[in-house]
């Protein structure tokens, strides 16, 4: 009798954590027009679920959490996480008397666009690349004018920004 009492507390006990972290519909769509959106600035689409899931979440999560409610393997939360730490678009800290590590996202927009002109500069390269190979002068004045676009580009953007943060200290 005991034993089945503690199974019926352990299913609700389970249960309840789970209702608890159901994301709404809105959410999920948010979630996953992200990791679609992310996807092309060359990020995986999981890494893209797991930086939304981490902004709308408003506090840390534990790679078990981040798996459990975007409804991906364990590993899959992992690398995006990682990833994410990496472009400077999430942290990780430790849990005080655990193993665990939380992550949090970055909500600054500056890292999001260093991390977007480093795909713009790998690209860049990539295209300089192409120039050196091309066969005829013509294909490679194109991909040279091509590359120096993004030097452009990049220029513009970096203005934005930093006009944009400059406007925001002074509110």
């Amino acid at each position: 009798m005991a034993a089945a009492v503690l199974g019926i507390c352990y299913v609700l006990n389970v249960q309840l954590k789970q209702n608890k972290a159901k994301m709404t519909a809105a959410q999920h769509d948010f979630v996953d027009h992200m990791g679609q959106q992310m996807v092309g600035w060359n990020l995986a689409r999981t890494t893209g679920r797991v930086w939304a899931y981490l902004l709308i979440r408003g506090e840390p999560a534990v790679l078990d959490e981040i798996a459990r409610d975007l409804e991906v393997a364990k590993s899959g939360a992992s690398v995006g996480a990682r990833q994410l730490v990496a472009f400077g678009l999430a942290r990780s800290t430790g849990e005080r008397g655990s193993r665990r590590v939380l992550f949090s996202a970055i909500d600054n927009m500056e890292a999001m666009f260093a991390a977007r002109s480093e795909s713009a500069r790998s690209l860049q390269r990539l295209l300089l690349e192409g120039a050196r190979a091309a066969s005829t002068s013509g294909t490679r004045a194109t991909l040279t004018d091509m590359a120096s676009g993004i030097d452009e580009i990049l220029e513009r953007e970096g203005v934005a920004i930093t006009a944009r943060s400059r406007k925001g200290k002074r509110s």
